[in-house]
């Protein structure tokens, strides 16, 4: 590791010492004030072309790098102010030009301000991913980021593990704003469960991420970009409250702020959610114990309650104009509450039939904190360096109680037990970062960088079954794990433009992993040390105005959540236990994709093949106990073909509708329990939104959703749908209202099969919600021209996916 770290910073170092030519200079007003914000042109005078465009900062300076010999002259705009012009002037294209200040003279004519309302396409294809454009769903409103996602393309929510999956696959990244959660995929599902949709302006889908993110992920990133207002100097603040109903209240509340000054800017984000559900469990196991067949039937009702708080606080400090402080302040409190009567029927062939009556409380709460400094130097030659230092952590605390009655065929109490499980899984993470940036002439970009990420969690798990009066701890299930784990990374991209219409952009990164898990006493359980190159390539061409060919090719690694590991043991009813298995490996993945666009259409075809698998819920049989433990597993090879096309249609000058429809085709091949299995899976999604912009500022928005069934190892899940409807009222300077109901027909479960001709049979669904309908209202006030946030790289947030809860 230290022989490839080594020429990577060597590399670093030599490439800021790299310098052409440079044209700098000022823009005041007649008055000496400094002039902000405005566009800067660079005009060759010999054929009249322009040659560079840039804004001027805060100081009202502006620079030009990279430009070669010759004669030219500078343009000045700004609204409310005369077109200026700097005089001709020659340049070598070596040395550095500092030209006289340019004097900006306010326009005699008075100028009111002009609104344009454009609606952006529900989904554009952008290089190397799609766009979906959140802000333009009315049905969206009120929600939460995690039922957006549930409605975007090639997405699927699975509200029973917490988790997410992308065209059939679920190692997925989540990202914010362009910045990776260090953190595990469940403890990023409360995140999202608890942050209001209305505070998201669109979500990114990126199948096959560039290499200067982590190769962690073999499904790709979801990217969710955070809505920001954009112009110049004050505050702004946007308040959005909903209240709503479902099987349960539905209450919402987002308050955000943002400051924009010269050198100081800071914001600052609280949100706050409270839910209550009544969800229904079903499930049915069938197997033949080696002595008889045996049937089992649970059925329960979920009565559970969230309450969750999301916060985000930070600042951009400006230390010169071309050196950028910042610091950053992040983290939730969340906790679900459960209680669901159980009533599981045993029927054996041979032996007496059973009832069992279990009550299930459980209690799950995860808090998390995460600190990040960042500092940004741009040199005078256009070269970048940043680094970051994170610092993350998080508590899960996952008690449960259980009480079950064991009643025979008459309904005579034959037996009681009493059992409660205490689980506590704190979690530590320190990364730090540093990277550059350059361009070598006009048409080569290079960015470089290392990265070190030190993980640690400890896990207790302790079990007790009451007897008389006494609790008694069970060493079966009773354990204590401890997990370092150590990430050195170090990458390179070229992004090289051949011309107008044709990009190249290829990179290489290298990960060494080492994992150690441990009991507390010192006890290996993994002792894992290993290192691997990541290759990523993009090819793009701009065939016309219409028509985009895009190809790409990358490698990636998914690494198993900490708390896939980390060992623990939950009831679903009597016979059947949730495990964690700490000797899951690492998937790994090549991906080949082809996107195409004409227009508004898009299109793209994507294979992928998939080593060592990691699919949750796989049903392991303890045939002695009868007992069965759904656990995460890996499966030997996975290969996916995935299709979609996306368009527009515009029906009526009233109404539009946008239309997708994704294909794919699996293959899985593995052995559990005994079996060798080989099962296939052809599978579609169709999503359909309709919008109707009607007089005096309504809207309406329909849309429909439709998943057919896609593989999870020894099983299926099958298919699901839903219809959701929205209104919206544009009060213009008052604020908007909006109205919906989500899945009007309450189709909306997950359900599942185990594949034909399994020797252990299982068929269930889980339905989480009713219809739920809701009103927010969303208002903004203070300065509506103050440009957002700093969109800038928090360095630990590739880590946050692996935390889960």
């Amino acid at each position: 590791m230290k022989r490839l770290l080594l020429p990577v910073l060597f590399f670093l170092l030599i490439t800021t010492a790299f310098s052409q030519g440079i044209i700098q200079g000022k823009i005041q007003d007649s008055q000496s004030k400094e002039m902000s914000f405005a566009n800067v042109l660079l005009w060759n005078k010999p054929d009249s072309a322009m040659v560079k465009g840039v804004v001027s900062d805060e100081s009202g300076s502006y620079i030009f790098t990279e430009i070669p010999k010759g004669e030219y002259y500078v343009e000045v705009h700004i609204l409310g102010y005369a077109k200026t012009h700097s005089p001709v002037f020659s340049f070598l294209g070596t040395e550095k030009n500092n030209l006289a200040t340019i004097i900006l003279v306010q326009e005699d004519q008075n100028l009111e301000e002009v609104t344009v309302n454009a609606t952006r396409p529900f989904f554009e294809l952008e290089q190397g991913k799609m766009v979906v454009n959140v802000a333009n769903s009315i049905s969206a409103a009120g929600l939460s980021v995690i039922d957006v996602l549930d409605r975007s393309p090639g997405v699927m929510v699975n509200r029973q593990s917490n988790s997410l999956s992308l065209l059939g696959k679920n190692g997925v990244v989540i990202l914010m704003n362009g910045h990776r959660f260090r953190m595990p995929i469940e403890a990023a599902y409360q995140m999202l469960a608890g942050l209001n949709s209305s505070d998201v302006e669109k979500i990114e889908i990126i199948t096959v991420p560039p290499a200067n993110y982590d190769a962690d992920g073999d499904a790709g990133f979801i990217n969710i970009v955070m809505k920001k207002d954009n112009a110049m100097i004050g505050t702004n603040g946007i308040l959005t409250i909903g209240q709503g109903y479902g099987s349960g209240y539905n209450g919402n509340m987002s308050f955000s702020l943002n400051h924009q000054g010269p050198k100081f800017s800071w914001f600052g984000i609280l949100s706050s959610t409270y839910v209550d559900q009544v969800a229904l469990w079903e499930a049915f196991r069938g197997n033949n114990n080696g002595f008889e067949d045996i049937a089992i039937d649970t059925y329960t009702d979920r009565f559970s309650s969230r309450k969750s708080i999301n916060y985000q606080a930070g600042f951009d400090y400006k230390l010169s104009t071309r050196t950028i402080f910042s610091g950053l302040v992040s983290g939730y409190n969340n906790r679900w509450d459960m209680t669901a009567p159980n009533i599981t029927n045993s029927n054996y062939s041979i032996s007496p039939d059973t009832l069992f009556r279990m009550t299930t409380e459980e209690v799950n709460k995860w808090s998390h904190i995460m600190g990040n400094i960042n500092l940004q130097h741009t040199f005078k030659n256009g070269q970048v360096l940043s680094t970051n230092v994170d610092y993350l952590t998080y508590k899960n605390s996952n008690p449960s109680w259980y009480t079950i009655m064991n009643y025979n065929e008459s309904d005579d109490l034959i037996s009681s037990e009493e059992f409660r499980i205490t689980k506590d899984t704190p979690i530590e993470l320190w990364v730090a970062d540093l990277n550059h940036s350059m361009k070598i002439g006009k048409s080569i970009a290079v960015e470089s960088g290392v990265r070190a990420t030190f993980s640690q969690f400890t896990n207790t798990v302790v079990f007790e079954e009451k007897l008389e009066s006494e609790w008694l701890i069970d060493p079966k299930f009773t354990n204590d794990g401890l997990l370092n784990e150590d990430i050195l990374a170090a990458f390179s991209t070229a992004k090289i433009e051949f011309d107008k219409k044709t990009t190249l952009n290829g990179g290489l990164r290298y990960e060494n992993t080492k994992t150690n898990l441990t009991t507390v006493l010192g006890e290996k359980i993994v002792d894992r040390h290993y290192g691997d190159f990541f290759p990523t390539a993009f090819l793009s061409r701009k065939i016309n105005a219409d028509n985009l060919v895009q190809v790409s090719y990358g490698r990636r690694i998914t690494r198993p959540t900490f708390n896939e590991m980390a060992p623990f043991v939950f009831f679903s009813d009597p016979f059947t236990f949730f495990a964690g298995n700490e000797n899951i490996l690492p998937t790994y993945t090549n991906t080949l994709k082809t996107d195409y666009s004409y227009k508004s259409m898009i299109f793209f075809v994507q294979y992928s093949t998939d080593k060592n698998v990691i699919a949750s819920f796989q049903p392991t049989l303890d045939e002695e106990t009868n007992t069965v433990f759904l656990r995460t597993e890996n499966l030997d090879q996975r290969k996916t073909l995935a299709m979609m096309v996306a368009f527009p249609l515009q029906i009526t000058s009233w109404w539009e509708s946008q239309n997708n429809f994704t294909a794919n085709y699996q293959r899985v091949n593995s052995e559990l329990n005994g079996e060798v299995f080989e099962v296939d899976q052809k599978g579609i999604q169709v999503v359909l939104t309709n919008t109707f912009n009607l007089p005096k500022k309504y809207t309406i928005e329909l849309m429909g959703n439709y998943n057919s069934p896609t593989i999870n190892g020894y099983f299926n899940w099958l298919s699901r749908g839903f219809v959701n409807l929205g209104i919206q009222k544009d009060f213009e300077k008052s604020g908007v209202l909006r109205i919906s109901c989500n899945d009007i027909f309450e189709t909306s479960q997950l359900r599942w099969q185990s594949f034909e001709g399994a020797d252990l049979e299982i068929t269930g669904r889980f339905k989480f919600e009713k219809r739920v309908f809701m009103a927010t209202y969303t208002y903004k006030f203070g300065n509506s021209k103050i440009k957002g946030t700093r969109n800038r790289k928090v360095g630990s947030q590739e880590e946050q996916r692996r935390v889960t809860n």
